[in-house]
C-alpha cells in the first residue's frame, strides 16, 4: 500500500509539472508568433502613411520570424508536455481506485496490480520530454496551496 500511495504522490507531482510546462511553453509560442506579426502590422502601417523607409525592412523581418515561427509549429512542445500531464493525471486515478479497492483484494492481487501501475509509469516516464527544474518548483508550490486537492473548488 505505502508502494501506492508513494505512486499516486509522484503521479501527482509529475502531472502538475507537466502541466505547468505546456501552460508556459504554450504562452511562449504564441508570444513568438503574436508579437512579431504584431511588429510586423505595426511597421507596414507606418510605412505606409508615414514613408519611413526604415519601417518595410522591419516589417519584413518581423512577418518572417512570425510565419517561420507558425510554420515550424512552435506549439508543439505544449502539446506533448500537455499529453504526458494527462497520461500522469490518469495514472494518479488509476493508482488512487486501486487503493480504495485494496481492502477486498489479497496480498498476491496487490503486488500484481501495484508492478503493473509501476510498469505504467515507467512507460509513460520512457517517453515524456524532460521539463526544466522550474515548473517541479512551480508545481509543488501549487499543490501546496491545494491545487490538486479534491477539497477546493476547481481542483483536479
Amino acid at each position: 500500500m505505502e508502494l501506492l500511495e508513494t505512486l499516486s504522490t509522484d503521479a501527482n507531482y509529475s502531472a502538475q509539472t507537466y502541466f505547468e510546462a505546456a501552460k508556459s511553453a504554450d504562452f511562449w509560442s504564441r508570444v513568438i508568433v503574436f508579437f512579431p506579426a504584431l511588429v510586423s502590422a505595426a511597421a507596414g502601417m507606418v510605412t505606409a502613411f508615414y514613408s519611413v523607409r526604415i519601417g518595410g525592412p522591419i516589417s519584413a523581418i518581423s512577418g518572417a520570424i512570425a510565419a517561420t515561427a507558425s510554420f515550424i509549429g512552435s506549439g508543439k512542445q505544449a502539446g506533448f508536455y500537455r499529453d504526458s500531464a494527462r497520461k500522469y493525471t490518469n495514472l494518479r486515478h488509476a493508482v488512487r481506485l486501486e487503493i480504495s479497492l485494496a481492502g477486498a483484494k489479497t496480498e498476491a492481487e496487490m503486488e500484481e496490480i501495484t508492478r503493473a501501475l509501476f510498469e505504467r509509469r515507467q512507460s509513460i516516464v520512457s517517453t515524456d520530454e524532460p521539463v526544466p527544474n522550474r515548473f517541479f518548483d512551480r508545481a509543488s508550490s501549487r499543490i501546496s496551496a491545494g491545487v490538486t486537492s479534491y477539497n477546493q473548488s476547481g481542483g483536479t
